[in-house]
């Protein structure tokens, strides 16, 4: 830890305080992250795909770089068309409760591995040219890598490429130097490269724009425009460290020709070099905001080998509390680090790469020294009368992967809605098809799906999906409308009808409804139980010829269409084909009425093929539900220890 080969330096605080010895500290407490798979569920995250129709992406470079199996991630959330096809985008208010989740592959709070997950977001006071990708047109899958010169002709085509970082941020990594400090093992990686080159990433490939040397390591010591939400780790020791280093809390210096120069970047990547070779150290300020919460990786048990659920049974998820940070654009990240205990990734620096490194590329469990090999260049024998071959990559045994949302935004609550209302975000997860055609995404799922809220709540139920999904037959997934105007049927719908219990798969009839009633009244809230099972469908509408925008399915079968060709027509409504998009906003809904209440989608929920069911409790509330709402002692335990837990 006392290597002379630093020149990282590290700024501390407002004041400038600069620790000369800043990567004895700073490698000691930095992330260097093994071999493992990340998806977000919800919000929907990408894995770098847009618009692409086909099982497996299209380009792993779009965005980001997400180190993840390409048939991961979920389509754009939006109709098929071009520019002048507009699918409302996910918004969530201020204050309301978010359930994130995700999977990851390999082991969390085990003893197999140390495991960092970071959780962070990004709006257009980042980038005010954030965006996710809009297709030109509706044979367009709008994958292109975004080109690095902005001045690029193609670059003219704007809002067709996704974007993230900045361009700015970009060529000020590409222009310093990278890290020399940080521990390489036997990857060659020069010590004047730029950031963008790392033990991860040693031939400097781009990704976006995002900036690898920031990727690969937390908390990063120059600015950036990622806001910090929750960190999971390992070892929680580190966690005041996290904390006090967030750039949410702490400024971040940078090299710079002037003071007044703010895109003009030098390679220098301390104040004390920057300084002697004529440059400026830019000071630049905080977030602002809160510093972010910290939690025992423990807390997110998973075993190895496996893109599942915790042990509590449901998948990796934090309840993310929505800041008061109101953007139209906003992205969310999460970064799954993953390092190997055959050394210890918190203190190993530059002092032991390459030859003086712990691990090498391929490395062998010894055994007897060959002839003609001398005794310092083999491995130790282990005493097993032959030598033994390792798996070791050397520029994955500390390895991040991460994986994006889609933009949402960030609103102000409504004026009737106090600010100390709860709000609980209501989404669905998943896309279309079986569980295999689904895997590494999943199926539909209501998220969360089971949430316990107090009587006078509220609940924000709101969910998307995607028109460009791979096609599926019936068997594998239900409804249309049909893609383009062909049989083929790749629509994401979703609905939400109360039943008596979870052992069932039909709704209530409507006047039994209990689960949304007026507050006044106490009788069912008829106009919301309508729009949350039939979500805005055009019933009773006809269109330019005067013909019915929705029919039943007798009806299209009278017409001559087959059973499979009636159940994808766009006007079987009955099958939820009516909407025009994948995205529904059923607003805020406050809960009055006590009690457990089980809710399903008539469309996806299919018995033996896929589940979609949710249930929600409410306690204290106004009116009392049917007698088979009680709520059991068994469930008002779970309810308490949800309420107290905080993530769940």
């Amino acid at each position: 830890r006392g290597s002379n080969d630093r020149n990282q330096t590290h700024t501390m605080s407002s004041n400038l305080l600069v620790i000369s010895s800043i990567l004895a500290i700073l490698l000691a407490c930095v992330l260097q992250n093994t071999y493992a798979d990340v998806y977000m569920h919800n919000p929907r995250g990408s894995n770098d795909r847009n618009c692409e129709t086909n099982v497996n992406r299209n380009n792993g470079n779009r965005l980001f770089d997400s180190q993840n199996n390409g048939k991961g991630g979920y389509a754009c959330p939006r109709a098929v068309g071009g520019p002048d096809v507009v699918t409302p985008r996910m918004y969530f208010y201020a204050g309301s409760q978010l359930p994130v989740e995700w999977t990851q592959q390999h082991s969390c709070g085990t003893n197999n591995a140390y495991c960092d997950i970071i959780l962070q977001y990004m709006c257009e006071d980042g980038n005010p040219n954030i965006r996710d990708g809009t297709p030109k047109d509706e044979h367009d899958p709008a994958t292109d890598t975004v080109p690095f010169d902005a001045n690029n002709p193609a670059a003219s085509e704007g809002s067709r490429y996704g974007q993230h970082e900045s361009y700015d941020y970009y060529k000020r990594c590409r222009t310093r130097r990278r890290n020399s400090g940080l521990f390489l093992a036997d990857q060659r990686v020069s010590r004047t490269n730029d950031a963008t080159r790392t033990r991860q990433n040693p031939g400097g490939n781009r990704n976006g724009l995002e900036c690898p040397e920031e990727r690969d390591y937390f908390p990063y010591w120059h600015p950036t425009p990622w806001k910090d939400i929750a960190v999971f780790t390992s070892n929680v020791s580190r966690c005041e460290f996290y904390k006090t280093e967030s750039q949410n809390v702490a400024p971040k210096g940078d090299c710079r020709k002037s003071e007044a120069e703010i895109n003009e970047a030098l390679p220098w990547n301390n104040e004390k070099e920057c300084v002697e070779n004529g440059g400026v150290w830019k000071m630049f300020a905080s977030h602002g905001i809160a510093p972010p919460e910290c939690f025992s990786s423990a807390n997110l048990w998973t075993r190895d080998n496996h893109l599942g659920n915790t042990h509590e049974g449901y998948a990796s998820n934090y309840n993310w509390t929505i800041p008061e940070d109101f953007h139209k654009s906003c992205v969310l990240r999460v970064r799954y680090n993953i390092s190997t205990a055959d050394y210890n990734p918190y203190v190993l620096d530059s002092s032991r790469n390459w030859e003086l490194s712990p691990i090498k590329q391929d490395q062998f469990n010894g055994g007897p020294i060959p002839e003609g090999v001398a005794p310092e260049d083999a491995y130790p024998d282990k005493g097993y009368g032959w030598e033994t071959a390792n798996a070791i990559n050397t520029n994955q045994y500390g390895r991040t992967f991460q994986d994006r949302s889609y933009l949402f935004e960030i609103r102000k609550r409504p004026d009737d809605i106090s600010k100390n209302a709860k709000i609980y975000n209501l989404n669905v997860r998943g896309k279309r098809g079986n569980i295999v055609q689904t895997y590494p995404a999943v199926e539909y799922d209501f998220v969360p799906q089971f949430l316990v809220v107090q009587g006078g709540d509220y609940l924000h139920i709101q969910w998307t999906g995607s028109d460009y999904n791979p096609n599926r037959q019936p068997n594998d997934a239900e409804g249309g409308p049909p893609y383009l105007n062909t049989n083929q049927a790749r629509a994401d719908r979703s609905n939400l009808m109360q039943m008596d219990n979870s052992a069932l798969n039909q709704a209530r009839k409507i006047d039994d409804v209990t689960m949304f009633l007026d507050e006044k009244t106490g009788k069912p809230k008829v106009d919301v139980i309508k729009k949350l099972a039939l979500i805005d469908q055009p019933i009773g509408e006809v269109d330019e010829n005067n013909e019915p925008l929705c029919l039943t399915y007798s009806a299209l079968r009278k017409k001559g269409l087959s059973q499979n060709d009636a159940e994808r027509d766009a006007r079987n409504c009955g099958k939820l084909n009516g909407a025009k998009t994948p995205y529904f906003d059923g607003g805020l809904v406050r809960m009055v009425a006590s009690g457990s209440f089980k809710y399903y989608s008539s469309r996806n929920n299919n018995f033996s093929n896929r589940s979609q069911k949710g249930e929600v409790v409410v306690l204290n509330g106004w009116f009392a539900a049917a007698s088979e709402a009680k709520i059991s002692a068994a469930v008002f335990v779970v309810a308490l220890l949800v309420a107290f837990a905080g993530i769940f």
